[in-house]
């Protein structure tokens, strides 16, 4: 068994940063991190992204600025070995912040990358629709992806810690078996 930590990335797709969809994402991986941890894969601490501070995004008259400008915020996405992404549903399906972020990535770019996406809808129908469709780019992308990854309902994100600890319960061994699989990659950060 090995003792390495796994390097975890989370990617924040919402275009307002501190949302409850961060506090969502935030509340996964610490069940992940418990749980995991019990049966000897450790994750380490999570490097968060959140798009809106690294990218910049205004829905106002003002222009956009980047609060927390990364020369390359592709690099850690490549390099994580668990890419959490989470969005909320915009317009029925995942934000064009993440979309336009995504897009720079290219096939295989995410290969030995277990990606774990988080959405969130206000109905069931979107939430469907959206974790499909951003399941699909992740795996176009290379990663590896649970079959049941976390899709909560907007009203359910009033206990973020109990949907999370829901999630887990059911598919933290489905995670642990994903990344044992895939290799320990080398990193050039």
């Amino acid at each position: 068994m090995s003792t390495s930590t796994v390097e975890v990335v989370e990617l924040i797709g919402n275009p307002r940063a501190g949302s409850r969809t961060r506090s969502l994402a935030d509340a996964v991986l610490a069940e992940l991190t418990g749980r995991l941890g019990q049966s000897g894969t450790h994750l380490g601490r999570p490097r968060v992204l959140e798009l809106a501070d690294v990218v910049g995004v205004t829905f106002g008259p003002r222009p956009a600025r980047a609060v927390a400008p990364l020369d390359d915020p592709f690099a850690p996405v490549r390099a994580a070995r668990l890419l959490v992404v989470a969005t909320p549903t915009y317009k029925g399906t995942y934000t064009g912040l993440l979309k336009i972020f995504l897009d720079q990535l290219g096939p295989g770019d995410l290969s030995g990358v277990v990606a774990l996406p988080i959405t969130v809808a206000a109905s069931p129908a979107h939430l469907t629709t959206v974790t499909t469709a951003l399941r699909d780019l992740l795996l176009e992308l290379g990663a590896d992806v649970p079959a049941q990854p976390p899709a909560v309902l907007e009203s359910r994100l009033t206990a973020p810690a109990e949907v999370a600890a829901e999630w887990a319960a059911r598919q933290a061994g489905e995670v642990a078996d994903l990344l044992a699989r895939q290799p320990v990659r080398a990193t050039t950060t």
